[in-house]
Order: structure tokens, then sequence, then C-alpha cells
């Protein structure tokens, strides 16, 4: 028998394939989101850190999934350990320009094309960074030049960046400092609280048609000190005690069998 058919559910609702109509909004994903659409009217330039698996990625997919196609390009990059010719290719490649092999070249067809995008098809230009804790400076430094339109009197598109907390060691170097000032909205997750981990479980249970009592009061506390700020792990450690709790015959998860699955993920 499958876990999901011994508790009732439709699915597993505890992995990364969720729907985005049935993301839990966390005060961290509300604080994204209100970012996000904020330096997207401006035209501006956010960057957004946190630990691990801590959901900076999904909060990224719904606002740009929002977006109404036919007036937004939104070019989504999470290949990040490249050089500075890798991303112009990149950029290139994803505005369809004609494949050059001159850094000089794809630099002013790529201004050209953003510029041409805003201006004359009244389109908005999205570029998202994902990983970004892995970029280069050098590749960074490229966006300095880049982003450097009309005698740097114009904005002709939106730049998030998304990654982990080193990310801002590398921006604190000094030969960023020009980039750095250019940073409009910036945002560090703070995780969940214990409540946000009640929450959070109870409505993926509920987006299943799954009955919330099924974890006991105490086992909130459990996962909320096993996750350590993790969404990823949360999820990780609540599907393993489903599992868990199937094999033991127990209608009612508690905080043994979460310590259980916890163990066995070799987790805390």
């Amino acid at each position: 028998m499958e876990m999901t058919t011994y508790y009732g559910m439709d699915r597993n609702p505890f992995t990364k394939d969720t729907m985005i109509k049935t993301l839990y909004e966390s005060n961290d994903f509300k604080q994204m989101t209100n970012r996000l659409e904020f330096i997207i009217k401006s035209r501006g330039i956010g960057v957004f850190l946190s630990n691990p698996g801590m959901g900076k990625t999904t909060c990224l997919r719904k606002t740009l999934e929002s977006l109404n196609p036919n007036r937004y390009v939104v070019i989504y990059i999470c290949m990040t350990t490249i050089t500075a010719i890798d991303f112009y290719r990149m950029l290139n490649d994803a505005l369809g320009l004609e494949e050059m092999t001159k850094k000089s070249k794809m630099f002013q067809a790529i201004q050209d094309e953003l510029r041409r995008l805003t201006v004359e098809n009244k389109m908005e230009v999205i570029i998202a960074i994902d990983e970004a804790q892995f970029l280069r400076k050098e590749v960074l430094r490229e966006f300095i030049m880049l982003m450097n339109f009309d005698y740097d009197s114009k904005d002709y598109c939106t730049l998030i960046f998304v990654g982990q907390n080193e990310f801002i060691r590398t921006l604190r170097l000094k030969v960023l400092e020009p980039f750095r000032q250019r940073i409009n909205m910036n945002y560090t997750f703070t995780g969940f609280n214990e409540e946000e981990v009640k929450n959070y479980v109870e409505s993926r249970l509920e987006s299943v048609g799954c009955r919330t009592d099924l974890f006991t009061k105490e086992s909130y506390h459990t996962l909320y000190t096993l996750m350590n700020t993790s969404v990823r792990i949360l999820n990780q450690i609540i599907s393993k005690s489903l599992i868990l709790g199937m094999h033991y015959k127990k209608d009612i998860i508690d905080s043994e069998l979460i310590m259980e699955a916890g163990k066995e993920l070799m987790i805390g």
C-alpha cells in the first residue's frame, strides 16, 4: 500500500513539485514577493539570500510564472559557474540573437536588444540569476557595464539575484562597489518560526484532502528543531515520518516517529 493511500491523501504534498497555487505563504515568502513586485515595477536590481532549501527559488518561480508573457520577457539562468564570455553567450542565446564569438559584439547586440524590447516593443525584460553564490566577480563586473544605458540614465531591464548567504561576501569586495551601489532591494530569509511549521504542515495536508490533526501538537516542536530552517529538510522528515507511520500502522505521527525519521535521514 502507498503511504498516500494509507493516510487518505490525493498525493504526497511534501514534495518539491507542489502546485504553485497551493503554496504556503510564510512571512519570508510574502516579504520576498513584495520586494520582487517592487523591483519589477521599477526595473531595479534585487538580491535575495538564505541558507539552502528555504524556498527562495520557489517564491521566484511563483512570481515569474504569474507575469503576463505578452508583456514580460523572462530570462532565467541557474548555470552560474561560468566565465564572462559564457554569460554573454547565454544571454545572447536567450534573447534569440545571432550567434557571435566576440564579447564586444555580443555586448553591443545585447544592449541594443534590451533597449529595443523596452522602447519599441514596450516589453519588460527580467533577468533572474539563481545560485548567485557561484558567480565570479568578473561576471558581476560585467553587469556594471552591461546595465549602463544612455550614459547611465536609463534602466532597460530588471535584475534578480537569488543565492545562498555567502553571496554577500562577494558583493562586499571593493571592486564590486559600483555594482553594490546599484542594488535597490535585498532580503535575507529568516526561516519558519514554530507556528509557521504547524501552519505549513496543516495547509499542505488540507491541500490533498487529508485531516489536519495527523500530527500531535508536540511533534511540531520536534519538526522545527530538526529542520534547521530548511523547508527541504522539513519535507524530507515529514515524508519519512509518514512512511514509518504506515509501516508501524500508526494513525497519528508523534515526536518519537519524527525523531526516528530524522535518524534514518541522518538529520540531527
